[in-house]
Protein backbone atom coordinates (compact mmCIF):
# COMPACT_ATOMS: atom_id res chain seq x y z
CA UNK A 1 0.00 0.00 0.00
CA UNK A 2 1.22 3.67 -0.68
CA UNK A 3 1.79 5.82 2.07
CA UNK A 4 -0.65 8.61 1.49
CA UNK A 5 -3.25 5.63 1.71
CA UNK A 6 -1.66 4.53 4.62
CA UNK A 7 -2.18 8.01 6.22
CA UNK A 8 -5.89 7.81 5.13
CA UNK A 9 -6.41 4.37 6.58
CA UNK A 10 -4.72 5.41 10.11
CA UNK A 11 -6.24 8.83 10.16
CA UNK A 12 -10.16 7.26 9.32
CA UNK A 13 -8.94 4.51 12.11
CA UNK A 14 -8.25 6.97 15.10
CA UNK A 15 -10.86 9.18 14.05
CA UNK A 16 -13.56 6.09 14.16
CA UNK A 17 -11.58 4.83 17.35
CA UNK A 18 -12.22 8.30 19.20
CA UNK A 19 -16.07 8.49 17.89
CA UNK A 20 -16.96 5.25 19.02
CA UNK A 21 -15.67 5.24 22.40
CA UNK A 22 -17.61 8.65 22.99
CA UNK A 23 -20.67 6.71 22.34
CA UNK A 24 -19.35 3.61 24.92
CA UNK A 25 -18.86 6.16 27.33
CA UNK A 26 -22.21 8.23 27.08
CA UNK A 27 -23.79 4.82 26.67
CA UNK A 28 -22.29 3.53 29.67
CA UNK A 29 -22.93 6.99 32.05
CA UNK A 30 -26.76 7.02 30.47
CA UNK A 31 -28.13 4.98 33.35
CA UNK A 32 -25.82 5.71 35.94
CA UNK A 33 -25.65 9.45 35.42
CA UNK A 34 -27.46 11.72 33.05
CA UNK A 35 -30.66 10.29 33.73
CA UNK A 36 -30.79 11.35 37.43
CA UNK A 37 -28.88 14.84 36.49
CA UNK A 38 -30.66 15.94 33.11
CA UNK A 39 -34.06 14.53 33.20
CA UNK A 40 -35.02 15.63 36.76
CA UNK A 41 -38.53 13.80 36.69
CA UNK A 42 -40.87 12.62 39.51
CA UNK A 43 -40.69 9.33 37.76
CA UNK A 44 -37.17 6.85 37.24
CA UNK A 45 -38.23 5.32 34.28
CA UNK A 46 -39.16 8.37 32.11
CA UNK A 47 -35.98 10.24 33.31
CA UNK A 48 -34.25 6.84 32.30
CA UNK A 49 -36.13 6.55 28.91
CA UNK A 50 -35.21 10.40 28.31
CA UNK A 51 -31.66 9.77 28.59
CA UNK A 52 -31.70 6.42 26.52
CA UNK A 53 -33.34 8.69 24.16
CA UNK A 54 -31.29 11.52 23.80
CA UNK A 55 -28.45 8.70 23.42
CA UNK A 56 -30.27 6.84 20.44
CA UNK A 57 -31.17 10.38 18.65
CA UNK A 58 -27.70 11.00 16.97
CA UNK A 59 -27.90 7.34 15.75
CA UNK A 60 -30.63 8.20 13.55
CA UNK A 61 -29.93 11.77 12.52
CA UNK A 62 -26.37 11.05 11.57
CA UNK A 63 -27.36 9.49 7.69
CA UNK A 64 -29.96 12.32 7.62
CA UNK A 65 -27.06 15.38 8.34
CA UNK A 66 -24.99 13.03 5.25
CA UNK A 67 -27.50 13.19 3.06
CA UNK A 68 -28.13 16.94 3.48
CA UNK A 69 -24.55 18.05 3.71
CA UNK A 70 -23.17 16.27 0.90
CA UNK A 71 -25.88 17.24 -0.93
CA UNK A 72 -25.13 21.12 0.38
CA UNK A 73 -21.12 19.96 -0.49
CA UNK A 74 -21.55 19.09 -3.66
CA UNK A 75 -23.87 21.75 -4.78
CA UNK A 76 -21.34 24.24 -3.79
CA UNK A 77 -18.49 22.75 -4.72
CA UNK A 78 -19.27 22.09 -8.12
CA UNK A 79 -20.22 25.72 -8.51
CA UNK A 80 -16.77 26.88 -6.90
CA UNK A 81 -14.71 24.32 -8.89
CA UNK A 82 -16.50 25.60 -12.31
CA UNK A 83 -16.74 28.76 -11.72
Amino acid sequence: MRTPNRRVLLASLVGSAIEWFDFFLFGSATPLVFNRLFFPATDPLVSLLLAYLAFALPFFIRPLGGVIFSHIGDRIGRRERWS
